[in-house]
């Protein structure tokens, strides 16, 4: 099946070229680490008094199998960039501009990844998400690289899951270095919808806890939960609307030419006691989404479970549900042209 660029997808990509060119001088090279260019496995993240998270972050990456991570700070004030600079495995850029202006980040991590993460496979999270997929516990992200790269594959399919508990958003308090699977594992294991747009050739994914609580009368204004969080950056690579959508369109698609098409999961934890803050706060509001005028104006959630609410132990336990897929590409070899 062949698709053809849009105008409109093509628009946007002209766009985002432009606005990386834009904003590169925004980006400051603070901290540039030798191991960079050594690395083929790195995380990138804007950061913003993020410090109370990077201890288990950075920490749950490494043993994932990633060698590096560049962080690209804006603007913190909790110290975050002194705790960063005590790495030697971290890369530390700072940002000044508006981080909505810069497309909620998306220009500057355009500029670093085209520009320093040439022939590398880099992944794009927030510091609150934490990519999953089949076998994670036991084949390092080498293993499933290893295992796209036979399948003529650049990119991994995800979709976000929002992690909740059974308390008040405000009592999930997450102490620094502490496991935040500990204080929210629990999880929508239906209540999600999908739509293949063949313009972007992006499949878009709605619902979840979000979709049910905050916007279960117009599901679709709700936010988007499909992600391209990991790419392999060769000639050039850009990030369109967050990770949601990438340039060249054929990334969108992810791991689908193998045998056993491969996705994975980004488990986010928007719902730790920071979020209410993070509400109340009008200059944080002001730097993201419309969709925080909806957190801000709702009433207080102190119930998120319902009848189809699950407990999160390991990624089986998202296959199992079909959140994600291709538990056995473990056990696959694809032949290359080469071989046959």
């Amino acid at each position: 099946m062949s698709y053809r660029a849009s105008a409109t997808s093509i628009s946007h990509y002209a766009k985002a070229r432009l606005r990386r060119s834009l904003k590169a001088r925004q980006v400051r090279y603070d901290l540039l680490r030798n191991g960079l260019k050594q690395a083929r496995h790195v995380v990138i993240c804007v950061i913003r008094d993020e410090g109370h998270r990077l201890a288990f972050f950075l920490q749950y990456y490494r043993d994932l199998g990633f060698e590096h991570f560049i962080c690209i700070d804006n603007g913190s004030t909790d110290g975050t960039a002194e705790l960063l600079s005590g790495f030697d495995d971290v890369s530390l850029l700072s940002a000044h501009g508006s981080y909505k202006a810069a497309r909620f980040g998306n220009d500057w991590i355009n500029e670093v990844i085209n520009r320093h993460c040439q022939q590398k496979w880099v992944l794009y999270v927030d510091a609150d998400e934490f990519l999953v997929y089949p076998h994670c516990d036991t084949r390092p992200i080498d293993q499933l690289t290893a295992y796209i790269d036979s399948t003529g594959g650049h990119s991994l399919r995800s979709v976000m899951i929002d992690m909740y508990s059974r308390h008040p958003v405000l009592e999930n308090i997450c102490e620094p270095g502490r496991n935040p699977l500990e204080v929210c594992n629990l999880f929508d294991r239906s209540g999600y919808v999908a739509h293949f747009d063949e313009r972007t050739w992006t499949i878009w994914i709605k619902g979840g806890v979000r979709g049910r609580v905050y916007f279960h009368d117009r599901l679709w204004d709700g936010p988007a939960l499909n992600k391209i969080p990991l790419v392999y950056i060769e000639g050039e690579r850009l990030f369109l609307k967050s990770s949601h959508q990438v340039w060249p369109l054929s990334l969108n698609l992810g791991d689908m030419r193998g045998a056993l098409g491969v996705s994975g999961a980004l488990l986010h934890f928007k719902f730790l006691s920071t979020f209410v803050h993070k509400v109340a706060d009008a200059a944080h509001r002001s730097q993201h989404t419309e969709e925080y005028a909806v957190y801000s104006s709702s009433k207080d959630k102190d119930d998120f479970v319902y009848d189809d609410t699950g407990t999160y132990r390991s990624w089986k336990d998202l296959s199992d549900h079909g959140l994600i897929q291709g538990e056995g590409w473990k056990y696959w070899k694809n032949a290359s042209e080469s071989d046959v």
